[in-house]
């Protein structure tokens, strides 16, 4: 028996995204005004930028530590 099947092959998903609100929560928690939202990308980005330096620097990972597994964030509307 030969079964052909069209479309299926091709279609990725996120897998982060695949499980946010079922098995994972957001990584950033906070709301803005629309003219505020890229502001406040920008500032997530800079936090997590400046912590995953400062563990590269200051921190000495063994052999077993792979290094830092999430950042969340959460911070009052702006």
């Amino acid at each position: 028996m030969i079964s052909i099947i069209w479309g299926i092959m091709g279609q990725k998903i996120n897998p982060l995204g695949f499980r946010l609100g079922t098995t994972q929560g957001h990584h950033s928690l906070w709301f803005s005004k629309p003219k505020n939202y890229s502001e406040g990308l920008q500032e997530d980005q800079k936090i997590r930028d400046c912590i995953k330096n400062y563990v590269q620097k200051n921190m000495r990972t063994s052999s077993s530590v792979e290094g830092i597994a999430r950042i969340e964030i959460q911070k009052k509307s702006i």
